[in-house]
């Protein structure tokens, strides 16, 4: 052991044997929490080892950084003589994340930290098979865990930061040999895209001018990837008087880099995602405050009395796992620029009140020694609690009926390993349904209170309450007070918002309405990030899930491309109603067939139980008449079984879904033309932004736009273009992320996460 310990008092760590494992040796940010950890478990009476390793495998740690820190060689020595079987406890951070080759009593991974929304399935999977608990650096980040689907229990350890109290500043900054204006930012990063450096050096300019007496001092590192030099000049073109700007690229050791901190007066890190933020902290208790995005892990410690908390809105994160969806925060650079600008105005004693008060409430709560007690008690509870066991999950959804939710439902829940129990809609438009494991309780619509479903819940003793929403589902009144009930009778309760757009049919069916309900669910799974924002908009941010719509799983391959001189099919998926477009595809088809491009046309389009879908077909058939395409175009509105359907899309070159804007969230049908493989051209609407570029995209669905873009498309196609190429490469790897069993594995695993927690802590 490293302290001596006077063993008439008793310490936390007494008796434990705890293995930490992965690198410690070096300035990495992971070896910093390593060691750190390492010397406060010690501290509290925790016998350590120290074991040195990494994502790949073991190293030696080196023999120079052993010899300076003798309290850390001595830890490592001793992972070397202790048998694995006495050992109580191991734990882990290393990356990439390797933990199926634990085998220890209790095995975890510690203070563990990620950013962005989306974690890859197969870590999840480890994860939850192979440790025993999860410690996170932070709120988001365990929301983030959860959300993925990591069932195991999981905690906040926080982390540490009062290691920066004993660093000495060195007597000289970087800054005292170079002319400065006088009052200077600074913003300390790698420069990559998460950290926000276009909207920083966009609002730097909004906000001043070579005029001011004011400079941003960046403070960065070469890297590939770090484009500082040519976004500087992009913004210098953008704005001619650019305000002063210190580029530091040398690397600086930590007294260097405190002294820094404290030659400077407010940080500015418009991170999109942090998993804590420890530049943040760093400025803090080196005397400054910050100006930082007002969402993701620095938000434990960031708030109104030490931080400038910037707008932001949700995006499509931008990051090298390329996963599909994934979110983060783009800062808002107006409200960027306002933050510096009244940073920039504000007094010395306003900028000392709050970096003081950001300096208290870490050293109060963010200290190593309160990280390791957190990890200690973590270990012990984990080791004396009974097991969680599986929640019981109640799903409410139309089913077995003519709705894309109900199939959407029975899809989803077919990938669950336990089955959740439907509390179904009553309906009289039935289809055939593999599962009998539902009631049929409530009514689609404004007037049922939901009573009959309240008693049906009950009497099922559910655990987790699993709700599909259209607007058309509930009356708002009687929505929100069910899930009022629900909460108040220990149950959690996740809604799948299939629309966020108020519907211009029904002015009384406002989203905002609804808000009462919503705010109080564990969790909203919103399909796109401009759903994440319009819940936003209504101040609802915390219990936000980007969890896209699925697709149906392969049932053997597809050839994607044709044969050329073969007849070239085309094809339209989906229930017929008037804002797929469906007349203006008919239309594109008579002027392709006018200009001597003779396409034929599958209509795989079933009637919808509603007058207006009845008035379509009949209008389509008339068209089809009066265009003479009778030959060329085969209208199918019969609702047939997806095996039936998926087999007229996969004798199509190209699936056209030529939408009419819509306040649908997300498109059920589009889906089922990825599911074939098949190429897909869409209407340049939101509610298809989330397929990027693996789709064609036309500016709208007028018919000559149409005609020319589906002739454009057919052409790459049957070229087999590099073009074409690149999307279809783009596009499968958008379907294997998109798979239903792939996300039936998330929900439930963040299904019963959310129930650990609730039940664990």
């Amino acid at each position: 052991m490293i302290y001596n310990h006077d063993r008439n008092n008793s310490l936390p760590g007494d008796n434990i044997i705890w293995r930490i494992e992965g690198p410690f040796d070096s300035t990495y940010s992971l070896a910093l929490l390593n060691r750190e950890i390492a010397r406060a478990l010690s501290k509290l009476g925790v016998d350590v080892l120290l074991h040195s390793t990494e994502g790949p495998g073991d190293f030696e740690p080196s023999a120079t950084y052993l010899e300076a820190n003798s309290d850390l060689a001595e830890l490592n020595a001793r992972s070397k003589l202790v048998d694995n079987a006495d050992v109580s406890v191991a734990s882990r951070n290393l990356y990439p994340p390797r933990v199926e080759d634990m085998g220890f009593k209790c095995n975890l991974l510690h203070s563990y930290a990620w950013e962005e929304t989306a974690f890859p399935l197969e870590w999840v999977q480890n994860f939850n098979k192979h440790l025993s608990g999860l410690t996170c650096l932070s709120q988001h980040v365990m929301k983030t865990m959860i959300d993925n689907g990591i069932s195991i229990p999981t905690v906040v350890s926080g982390c540490g930061v009062d290691h920066w109290e004993r660093i000495i500043p060195s007597a000289s900054s970087p800054l005292d040999k170079l002319e400065t204006r006088s009052f200077r930012f600074l913003h300390v990063s790698s420069f990559f895209p998460r950290k926000g450096p276009n909207e920083l050096l966009e609002a730097f300019g909004k906000s001043f001018t070579r005029d001011d007496d004011v400079c941003l001092v960046i403070k960065t590192f070469p890297n590939p990837h770090n484009e500082v030099h040519k976004q500087l000049a992009q913004v210098r073109e953008q704005y001619p008087n650019y305000p002063q700007v210190i580029l530091i690229e040398d690397e600086l050791d930590d007294p260097d880099l405190k002294a820094l901190y404290q030659n400077c007066h407010v940080l500015v890190a418009p991170s999109c995602a942090e998993g804590f933020g420890v530049p943040l902290a760093e400025a803090m208790l080196s005397g400054i405050p910050v100006i930082t995005t007002g969402w993701s892990g620095q938000l434990d410690f960031c708030n109104e009395q030490n931080s400038w908390l910037v707008n932001y809105r949700f995006e499509q994160a931008n990051t090298h796992f390329k996963l599909l969806p994934s979110a983060w925060a783009v800062v808002d650079v107006d409200g960027l620029s306002e933050a510096m600008k009244s940073a920039f105005q504000s007094s010395v004693e306003v900028r000392r009140t709050m970096a003081s008060n950001g300096r208290a409430l870490l050293m109060e709560q963010f200290t190593w020694e309160g990280v390791a007690q957190r990890l200690i008690d973590f270990y012990q509870k984990i080791n004396t609690a009974e097991p969680v066991r599986k929640a019981r999950v109640a799903w409410v959804s139309t089913w077995n009926a003519k709705c894309g939710i109900a199939a959407y439902s029975e899809h989803l829940t077919a990938g669950f390993e336990q089955e959740p129990f439907i509390f179904a809609s009553r309906a009289n438009d039935l289809v055939s349904s593999v599962s009998e494991n539902y009631l049929r309780c409530w009514d689609a619509g404004d007037d049922d209170n939901l009573s009959d479903l309240t008693l049906a819940i009950d009497a099922k003793e559910i655990d987790v309450v699993v709700i599909q929403f259209n607007f058309g589902f509930f009356h708002h009144d009687h929505l929100n007070k069910f899930i009022k009930e629900q909460k108040e009778a220990g149950r959690m309760v996740i809604i799948d918002m299939h629309a966020t757009l108020d519907p211009p049919q029904a002015p009384h069916k406002k989203l905002s309405n609804y808000s009462e309900g919503l705010v109080l669910a564990d969790r909203l799974l919103m399909h796109s990030c401009a759903d994440m924002n319009r819940l936003k908009a209504l101040g609802i941010t915390e219990n936000l899930v980007l969890f896209p719509l699925g697709i149906l799983d392969p049932k053997g391959s597809v050839e994607p491309s044709v044969a050329k001189n073969a007849q070239l099919t085309i094809a339209t998926y989906g229930f017929c109603l008037p804002h797929k477009g469906l007349e203006q595809v008919v239309d594109a088809v008579s002027l392709l067939k006018r200009d001597g491009i003779s396409v034929n046309l599958r209509m795989v389009n079933a009637e919808y139980p509603h007058d207006s879908s009845s008035a379509l077909v009949k209008k389509l058939q008339l068209q089809i008449k009066e265009l003479g395409l009778e030959n060329q175009v085969m209208l199918e509105t019969r609702f047939l079984p997806d095996e039936e359907s998926l087999a007229l899309l996969n004798g199509s070159d190209l699936v056209i879904f030529a939408y009419s804007p819509t306040s649908e969230s997300a498109s059920a049908a589009v889906r089922y033309g990825f599911a074939c493989g098949k190429p897909t051209l869409v209407t340049d609407i939101p509610i298809f932004d989330e397929f990027g570029d693996t789709v064609w995209r036309t500016k709208d669905n007028n018919p000559s736009t149409l005609a020319y873009t589906i002739s454009q498309a057919l052409d790459d196609i049957n070229t087999n273009s590099s073009a074409f190429v690149e999307r279809q490469t783009l596009a499968d790897s958008w379907r294997d992320q998109h798979r239903y069993s792939r996300l039936a594995q998330r929900l439930e695993g963040m299904l019963q996460g959310i129930f650990v927690q609730n039940n664990f802590s």
